[in-house]
């Protein structure tokens, strides 16, 4: 039993994390499932590729205009109530859904509305999710692992939701996805009730309303976490993460495949994000993060400009593991340092700030290289978007080279 449990990632030596990281991973292929089953009603309804697009912006944009007002609220409320509260409400949108779906409704309008809706939740449940995993692991030091294992719980989610996904859509309508996805939350609600955490209503300074998203911005200023590592991610959101929507493109005109060309390289991206996923979750320290956090970008830049000049599947496939684990090492160890750096006062907000920069500034990024690719092609595209992360990183890493206090300042914070 002990050789067995030192195989396993450190924060799941806490029974709370445990049972959270259980219902966590329930959740997450449930909202694969549905994901899959929403954007294929859409396209059977609509028939519009177009259509798809804009349902994926309307789930993601919310990320960028609401993850600040979401993290001020983290850390102005009870968390753990927060938190439910938030996950009833994806239960009730994913059964309205799963209802319409039963009933034949097919005007696409609805389902998108919907998009927005289940979005703009998630949006509020993210900040709240990630600023309880310290008191969920006890331990601040096993906060590295926490993060990780919440990384690999998303990436074996990715592949094996949409495996589900395609099995039911074979048999069943997409009404029972929908049905399943609302069922699976029931998972994170009675995880985070049997946890019994403690949920404080937090302490507000005098005079301080509404998001206080200048005294954010101040505050993070303070912190070379946030000064060196938010403008990485950012170029990271907008150019690297827009790939995967303009995968399928990819296979047809790279390779002159098919959907199972295209299995194939989401696949290896999945492969990567998942083996680096399972080594970020053993970490106890956030030593190996600021290693990763500095040369990861670099390979991401240097990948992407490689794969696009790559006509070669297995050589694809090879870089593209390498591009889907290099981003998860640049987000999941800023995430992580982040969070290390600051109190818990702020740390709501904090990743508030730091969703907004990853996840939300990445329906941007993903108009920005539709744009790019119809004027002068894929290739072009995506050699354009590597040396734009080449040309960020490179001076962003210049800047936290220059400052002398830069690092110091950085271990005080980590308390390394």
């Amino acid at each position: 039993m002990v050789a067995m449990a030192s195989f396993l990632p450190p924060a799941l030596s806490k029974p709370r994390f445990r049972l959270f990281a259980t219902g966590q991973a329930i959740s997450i292929i449930g909202g694969w499932i549905q994901q899959i089953a929403l954007s294929w009603l859409i396209y059977r309804l609509s028939g519009s590729v177009f259509l798809l697009g804009v349902s994926g912006f309307l789930t993601q944009i919310p990320f960028l205009v609401v993850s600040p007002f979401a993290g001020a609220l983290t850390d102005r409320v009870r968390r753990v109530r927060m938190l439910i509260t938030v996950n009833v409400v994806l239960a009730v949108l994913a059964s309205i859904l799963a209802t319409m779906a039963a009933l034949g409704v097919d005007d696409v309008r609805f389902y998108l509305a919907l998009a927005l809706c289940s979005g703009t939740a998630t949006a509020f449940e993210t900040p709240g999710r990630q600023a309880l995993l310290s008191i969920i692991v006890e331990d601040r030091k096993l906060l590295p692992s926490a993060i990780g294992v919440n990384s690999m719980l998303f990436n074996m989610g990715r592949i094996i939701g949409p495996s589900i996904a395609g099995i039911l859509l074979l048999r069943l309508t997409e009404a029972w996805c929908f049905a399943l996805n609302a069922l699976s939350f029931t998972a994170v609600i009675i995880a985070l009730i049997m946890m019994r955490l403690p949920d404080p209503i937090p302490s507000r300074k005098d005079g301080e309303r509404g998001i206080a998203l200048r005294e954010t911005i101040n505050y993070l200023k303070q912190h070379p976490a946030a000064r060196y590592l938010l403008p990485t991610v950012t170029a990271v959101a907008i150019f690297a993460l827009p790939y995967q929507h303009i995968m399928p493109s990819i296979a047809v005109n790279f390779f002159g495949g098919n959907t199972s060309t295209l299995g194939l390289l989401m696949s290896s991206v999945g492969a990567g994000a998942l083996v680096t996923a399972i080594v970020l979750a053993m970490q106890t320290s956030t030593r190996v993060q600021l290693s990763l956090v500095r040369f990861a970008p670099f390979i991401i830049a240097l990948t992407l400009i490689a794969f696009s000049q790559s006509r070669s599947l297995p050589l694809s496939m090879f870089l593209l593991a390498i591009l889907g684990g290099s981003i998860l090492m640049t987000s999941a160890s800023t995430n992580t340092i982040m969070q290390q750096s600051v109190e818990d006062a702020w740390r709501g907000r904090v990743i508030g700030i730091y969703v907004m920069c990853f996840i939300g500034m990445a329906p941007l990024g993903n108009l920005l290289t539709g744009a790019i690719a119809e004027h002068f092609g894929l290739g072009p595209a995506l050699a354009f978007n590597g040396l734009m992360i080449l040309i960020t990183v490179g001076f962003t890493q210049y800047r936290f080279a220059s400052d002398p206090t830069a690092m110091e300042r950085l271990k005080t914070d980590l308390g390394s």
